[in-house]
């Protein structure tokens, strides 16, 4: 049976959680946030707030007085997405908007009752639950999701492709999922992108000797030296379409002949392949051949730019803070709240590469965030809100290449709120210059 504490001031919010548990058979505590902070002995199970952020802060700092992780069990409610919680690094396992009615608290105690709290004291992590991956890194939804395809193909040997944006971390998911196999063979790395064409054979599958000019002697391919291992094809959308062909083979028999050799080898691997388009559009262009996209294809995670993850922007870069400084020996800068909003309002075309490079100049002292060119000290919650607000269009106008209408149904507002804001922040007539094809703009 599910145990629930309530912790909430709201009159309304607590009747339909009341009404909620009562359907779902669960038993409800119900204490004030003064009660709470004179318990000794407090709940083992998940604890349900709508405090504002000072409350909420004594209620964090009572917890870990007593030896206990906020972000195990607390759920603080709010009124409004985003209200506060972006701008705000909480150590809390979630915030959920009020639920409208019972059906929806409903809803909301049904996923408690499935997700039960961490356990207490100090049990060692999993595996899992370190490196890249743990769950200070991994807070927003769509990287969430991203964590939990790849920790469900990490002990299958299944040929899996990555699709990202340039910086995303893709090669860091390739070379976990390697880690996390325990295989014993190698992680061989293909650059697709810089492979000449010329080369491909004798890189991929081998060359013996004198097969041309320079070859003196015997030289394994990549897949050879990933036989027991992972076989990463990078940026698999820039390789020829010949190149293309030829590979295929080597994938559907898992082997090849060596460049200027007559005996087939084999050569058991694992495939990863990173690509930033999705293989379904360049196979309708003709820029890639629909078999190696089916052979590809057993699997796919997406992971997500660093715009859609806006809860992790600031644990990654107060990460990034921490290793450059012990890298060259420097002290961590402190972030303040203009810093921190300016994080949180750049789109990041560069995604986590570039958050990295940002916070090596700020160790460096090469500038802090809001020291950068062009950038201006935001101030006031209505700034902030603002800027948020202007990064999240320039941002979906881009990813739907300038198209007004698209945009307007993914951020689901109509399309004259969508010209008005655009004219309001000044990016009308920028963003009309994306494409060339006008046709296609703001339709």
């Amino acid at each position: 049976m599910t145990e629930l504490t309530l912790c909430i001031e709201s009159p309304e919010l607590k009747s339909r959680l009341r009404a909620a548990a009562l359907l779902m058979q669960a038993t409800v505590y119900e204490l004030s946030l003064d009660e709470l902070l004179r318990k000794r002995s407090l709940p083992a199970h998940w604890l349900l707030v709508d405090q504002d952020l000072e409350q909420l802060g004594n209620l964090i700092e009572h917890f870990k007085a007593h030896g206990r992780k906020p972000e195990t069990q607390i759920i603080r409610f709010i009124e409004k997405p985003w209200q506060e919680y972006v701008y705000h690094d909480i150590p809390i396992f979630a915030s959920i908007v009020y639920p409208v009615n019972p059906l929806a608290a409903v809803q909301v105690l049904e996923k408690l009752m499935r997700a039960k709290p961490f356990e207490f004291g100090k049990k060692q992590l999993p595996e899992s639950n370190v490196g890249p991956y743990s769950d200070e890194f991994v807070r927003s939804e769509p990287m969430r999701h991203a964590v939990s395809q790849l920790q469900r193909l990490k002990k299958l040997p299944v040929d899996t492709v990555l699709l990202g944006p340039t910086g995303a971390g893709k090669d860091t998911a390739a070379r976990w999922l390697h880690a996390q196999s325990g295989v014993k063979g190698e992680f061989v790395h293909v650059n697709c992108a810089a492979l000449p064409e010329q080369l491909f054979e004798a890189e991929v599958f081998g060359v013996m000797a004198g097969a041309f000019t320079g070859a003196q002697k015997d030289r394994p391919g990549k897949l050879e030296l990933a036989n027991n291992g992972t076989l990463y094809l990078d940026e698999m959308d820039s390789l020829p379409l010949s190149c293309q062909a030829k590979l295929l083979n080597a994938l559907q028999y898992r082997g090849a002949i060596r460049l200027g050799g007559h005996t087939f080898y084999n050569s058991s691997f694992r495939v990863i392949a990173s690509t930033k388009a999705k293989l379904e559009t360049l196979v309708e262009q003709n820029k890639f051949r629909e078999d190696l996209h089916f052979r590809l294809s057993i699997s796919q995670v997406r992971i997500p730019a660093l715009a859609e993850r806006l809860e992790d922007i600031i644990p990654l870069y107060r990460h990034f803070l921490n290793d450059v400084a012990a890298q060259f020996k420097l002290e961590v800068p402190t972030l303040d709240t203009e810093d921190i909003d300016e994080l949180l309002s750049r789109p990041w075309p560069g995604n986590v590469r570039e958050l990295h490079a940002f916070a090596q100049r700020h160790v460096i002292g090469l500038g802090s965030p809001c020291a950068e060119p062009g950038c201006e000290p935001v101030k006031g919650l209505k700034q902030r809100l603002l800027a948020f607000e202007k990064a999240v269009l320039i941002e979906t106008l881009n990813a739907h290449r300038g198209c007004a209408r698209s945009a307007s149904e993914s951020l689901g507002i109509p399309l004259h709120s969508l010209y008005y804001r655009m004219k309001r922040f000044d990016i009308l007539e920028k963003t009309g210059n994306y494409l060339n094809n006008k046709d296609t703009q703001f339709s």
